[in-house]
């Protein structure tokens, strides 16, 4: 079902309704003053000496109203759980459709109202989004930007599409397009450029750091989604946050590599921030370097650091943690890179589903946990010599992944059962992909270098 304003399937009760009028372009052009000081460590709830929101511009804003089977955020929900219900994936994986590309480089798609939203960067300097039609694969409408073929993450939430470009001539810049036929509602821009930064719809606003703000830490603000105001700014003593932060229960979790960039900080953080004025109200220390936002559960953070560590939201301390200290193959020391590495896949209603890259000439893994103990429940070794595969994403009691297979084998799209990872189905592919397939409306959508693909109903 497309997204409207009063849905009562809506998953989402704090995100933002998206009504932007005209072509409103805001330009940050002055630098940030008063910034606040250094964080406390440790410490939950309340309010975190030193991160001192700044002045509230008072927006009045409204919440988006999200489809359970719509995909409209990179992870499907802001929790980054990577899980769509049941009824949001196709019993079988039968394609319907699909439209040729021949991308060098693509990001992840999402999917809202009936369409599926993808960008694609064509030069190095030039990126395309693409707006098709879930059911049939029409293409709706193309926009151009000058881009700098960074693909950064979409969101597709009301009546709008919200993305970042990041160019020499305009600093990192936040768009705002119609949904309906890609017309520019607004835009938000910053003087410098950034890395691939935080935007995530959290009360009615995309929360963005502010890349040339300076001082003793990057700057944080809450722009209003319909306008593009600036709403809030606010400091949370840090210049290392990590990109897409999670929202759940009122807070904004950020993640940050560590303290401040070149200090050899031991540990690593996460921040729980309050969406509307952009007070701290959570802290909490990590391993040192955190790769990545955090996925939000029942009551529990996870993260990964090399390590697979899940952090208590009441208490900020660590519930269990699961590393592997041994390579999976001794070959040849050149074939040796790293140690094995968790990464984040999607939480069921029984499982936490994690990649494990092997750095080796070995496969990666797929592997299961408990969420609340951290107990595995299962391993799969992907088939191949050095398979790589994507990270797994999931539909009800389902796992999908794919491999791209290093061997003279077809790559494959893997479906598995969440409880035991028994294989239900699997399909060959032509083409290596970077990202496992997204649901909605009982499709399976998967964009690949050559095209985009739809499994589902006739």
């Amino acid at each position: 079902m497309p997204s409207s304003p009063d849905s009562a399937d809506s998953t989402d009760s704090d995100v933002a309704e998206s009504e932007p009028t005209g072509d409103v372009v805001i330009s940050r052009r002055v630098a940030l003053g008063g910034l606040g000081g250094a964080l406390a460590l440790g410490g939950v709830g309340g309010y975190v000496l030193g991160a001192r929101p700044f002045e509230s511009h008072d927006c009045e804003t409204t919440p988006f109203a999200t489809e359970a089977d719509e995909w409209p955020f990179p992870n499907y929900d802001r929790r980054h759980t990577s899980a769509a219900p049941a009824r949001a994936a196709p019993e079988t994986l039968e394609e319907q459709w699909h439209v040729e590309w021949d991308a060098d480089l693509y990001g992840r798609p999402v999917v809202a109202n009936d369409r599926i939203f993808v960008g694609e960067a064509v030069t190095s300097d030039r990126e395309v989004l693409h707006a098709f039609d879930l059911r049939t694969g029409e293409s709706l409408w193309t926009t151009e930007f000058e881009g700098s073929n960074q693909r950064f993450p979409l969101v597709a939430v009301g009546d709008a599409v919200y993305f970042h470009t990041n160019t020499d001539e305009d600093g990192r810049t936040v768009n705002a397009l119609a949904v309906r036929d890609g017309t520019t509602r607004w835009t938000y821009s910053f003087d410098e450029l950034g890395s691939v930064p935080p935007l995530v719809p959290a009360e009615g606003m995309l929360l963005l750091e502010d890349p040339s703000g300076g001082g003793p830490g990057t700057p944080i603000m809450g722009i209003d989604a319909r306008s593009g105001e600036r709403c809030w700014e606010a400091n949370l003593g840090t210049d290392s946050l990590l990109p897409t932060p999670a929202v759940a229960d009122g807070r904004v979790y950020f993640t940050a590599w560590e303290r401040y960039r070149y200090q050899n900080d031991d540990f690593g953080y996460l921040f729980g921030v309050n969406p509307t004025a952009g007070e701290v109200t959570f802290e909490a220390t990590l391993p040192r370097g955190v790769g990545g936002p955090p996925l939000i559960g029942d009551g529990i953070a996870y993260v990964t650091a090399g390590s697979l560590v899940a952090i208590s939201l009441d208490t900020g301390e660590p519930l269990w943690r699961d590393e592997q200290t041994e390579l999976f193959t001794t070959g040849k020391t050149s074939t040796q890179i790293a140690h094995p590495s968790y990464e984040l896949g999607a939480l069921t209603s029984d499982v936490l589903v994690t990649r494990l890259e092997s750095y080796t000439s070995a496969s990666d893994r797929v592997r299961a946990f408990e969420p609340q103990t951290g107990e595995m429940v299962w391993e799969r070794v992907a088939a191949g010599k050095d398979t790589e595969i994507t990270s797994p994403t999931a539909a009800g009691d389902e796992v999908f992944f794919v491999e791209n297979r290093r061997d003279d084998s077809p790559n494959r799209l893997v479906r598995l059962d969440a409880s035991s990872g028994e294989t239900i189905e699997t399909v060959s592919l032509s083409s290596p992909v970077q990202y496992s397939p997204i649901f909605a409306e009982g499709f399976a959508v998967l964009a690949t270098y050559d095209g985009i693909y739809a499994f589902g109903p006739e």
